[in-house]
């Protein structure tokens, strides 16, 4: 298999060696890889934001550096924040929101490429908590939207009712649905006719079902790098794996495939030039 191989959704662990982890990816043929921000809460409030987001783009420019490899980023508020940071849901807002425009200047400055992984609890959460998590994603939305930038979205496990929602949030802000990414969709996803991108795990039971609705997406492993769990999620070098199975026993479909998950949806996503390896 060669081009590019391409897994939309990768952490790494800047406490950890990261660049190994990274290496395991580029081995089995990866090429290039959305590296998105993780939550750490042992940092301090004061510092949060400007920590992890510098954090990320320093992995980032390492593994690119290191390895030859092409790293768009992704940095923003984790859902989870809300709760975490302040036990004051008004001023857990205003940090959050403070959050996703510190990310949107690094955005607009050319640090990282993406606002994510923005959204809402993938688990049931008081109605409050629903209610300004929704308030902050539309006002990522209006954001992004000024500054054309994509958002990166994780929600709870999303039907038809839950992707219009998503929908309507984007165009009430302005954003088009196309520059929108929800983050471990599921294959019954795509045969929603939304133009949201989808995102799906690279395991091959789920990949199957996305190949049979025709549709086309993007594929990730959300690999977390965490040594005492390494398959937490899907290990490292999952999509550059799928990718050779794909080929394989797809064919010409499987190519096209490929081509759409790895060239020409994250080329409109992040933009061409992001891509250089």
């Amino acid at each position: 298999m060669t081009g590019r191989v391409f897994d939309n959704h990768f952490h790494l662990n800047y406490n950890g060696n990261f660049v190994e982890s990274a290496k395991r990816f580029k081995k089995a043929g990866g090429t290039s890889i959305n590296l998105t921000n993780l939550p750490d809460y042992s940092i301090p409030v004061r510092d949060y934001y400007e920590t992890v987001y510098q954090r990320t783009i320093a992995m980032a420019e390492r593994v690119s550096g290191d390895l030859q490899m092409d790293v768009v980023v992704t940095i923003g508020p984790y859902p989870l924040d809300l709760i975490n940071l302040s036990k004051n849901m008004e001023e857990s807002v205003e940090m959050v929101k403070e959050g996703i425009m510190r990310a949107i200047r690094l955005c607009d400055m050319g640090k990282a490429n993406a606002i994510g992984e923005i959204g809402r609890p993938h688990f049931p959460v008081d109605s409050k908590y629903m209610e300004k998590s929704n308030e902050i994603l539309e006002y990522a939305f209006s954001l992004c939207k000024d500054s054309g930038i994509p958002a990166i979205l994780h929600t709870e496990d999303l039907n038809e009712e839950g992707i219009r929602e998503i929908e309507n949030m984007a165009s009430r802000a302005g954003m088009k649905g196309e520059m929108v990414v929800k983050h471990h969709a599921k294959p019954e996803n795509l045969s929603v006719n939304s133009s949201i991108n989808m995102s799906i795990p690279a395991n091959r039971s789920d990949l199957r079902k996305a190949l049979e609705t025709g549709k086309f997406f993007l594929m990730e492993t959300d690999f977390v790098d965490d040594p005492s769990r390494p398959e937490k999620y899907l290990p490292a070098d999952a999509v550059p794996n799928r990718a050779i199975w794909i080929e394989q026993e797809y064919e010409e479909r499987g190519r096209e495939i490929l081509q759409k998950a790895f060239v020409e949806i994250p080329n409109k996503l992040f933009g061409e030039e992001s891509f250089k390896y």
